[in-house]
């Protein structure tokens, strides 16, 4: 165990330093996020991919049939006459598949689910890059690993980001709520009552948003949703737009993502923004953070805070960080076997 942490940490470092790359924006390093990103699977299907490079590849095909906002509450199950994603097979410590929840190749997540009967608890991990094209879920990976180690199922997902076709306002919030109202298509012993979402950056604003969805307009973008989380843990979160747009907080990046300032799509600032009541909170930041400024998570009212005052914007990402370990801590996820 103590060689496999060391090869862990050593691998998190390195993906680390990738991704500050792209953020200084080193064209290089963009040029393989997006190249990366545009390897997922471009139809409503769903291959077994082995997490051992000495695993042979085994593809199967099936088709899946969304169900409509209205069908069904958070706990609620999918009709058994319905077809849903088949039984995942045991690879390695867990169960694991990539699984597409849209038509674009970028409409897709990876599932992993601990060996066992279940139910399991869900945590869905969103990941960040300022809503930009260029980043995707292989920046949660590691996250998404440890916690399925600690007993849970976990759906790190992918989304069409600015500069994607169909990305932007009002597009990477819809493929965000659809995401999480596919759960229910996955034949797996899930608990879709005691779901957690987990979100870093950028993420984190869509994690916080994925959390008030109940509390849109009927007709809004991401409104009446299947799935609610009862927690949501703000890692590193952009919280206010106006705010942040205010203060060029990411180049512009606010702006991009609604298509205007506040007063120009003031409808898509209302729609976009988090609304905090209701569900469970936990911030947690660095105050080290050179990124997205701490002050953005002291604006969530009555949030748990896991603070740090030497962490980082990516320090947060760390599994062996004491950020991530005071996280898992606070949520109560067990230790890893």
């Amino acid at each position: 165990m103590t060689h496999r942490l060391a090869m862990r940490r050593s691998y998190f470092r390195r993906h680390r330093s990738k991704e500050l790359a792209i953020c200084l924006g080193v064209a290089s390093m963009c040029v393989t996020a997006v190249t990366c990103s545009s390897n997922a699977q471009d139809s409503l299907t769903s291959s077994i991919v082995p997490t051992t490079t000495t695993t042979t590849t085994t593809t199967t095909t099936t088709t899946t049939t969304m169900v409509p906002d209205s069908d069904a509450g958070a706990s609620t199950s999918v009709a058994s006459s319905e077809r849903k994603e088949p039984d995942l097979n045991a690879v390695g410590e867990a169960r694991f598949r990539r699984i597409s929840y849209g038509n674009d190749p970028l409409q897709a997540g990876d599932l992993r689910v601990p060996l066992g009967d279940g139910p399991f608890r869900v945590v869905v991990l969103i990941h960040g890059g300022f809503w930009r094209s260029g980043f995707d879920s292989s920046l949660m990976t590691l996250l998404a690993e440890d916690a399925t180690a600690r007993g849970v199922a976990t759906w790190n997902i992918d989304y069409r980001s600015v500069g994607d076709p169909g990305g932007g306002y009002p597009g990477t919030l819809e493929d965000v709520a659809q995401a999480i109202d596919h759960l229910p298509h996955v034949d797996e012993p899930l608990a879709l009552d005691d779901v957690i979402v987990i979100g870093h950056s950028a993420g984190g604003h869509l994690a916080l948003w994925a959390g008030s969805r109940g509390q849109l307009s009927p007709g809004d973008p991401g409104a009446s949703p299947i799935i609610e989380p009862h927690t949501v843990v703000a890692q590193a979160a952009v919280v206010d737009l106006r705010l942040a747009a205010e203060v060029n907080l990411g180049s512009s990046a606010v702006e991009a993502l609604l298509g205007g300032e506040p007063d120009e799509v003031s409808e898509h600032y209302r729609v976009a923004q988090p609304v905090f009541g209701g569900h469970r909170i936990i911030a947690v930041h660095g105050r080290y953070d050179q990124t997205v400024p701490i002050s953005q998570s002291a604006l969530i009212p009555g949030a748990v805070g896991i603070f740090s005052d030497t962490g980082t914007h990516f320090d947060v990402l760390d599994p062996g960080h004491d950020l991530w370990l005071r996280t898992v801590a606070e949520l109560g996820l067990s230790n890893p076997n």
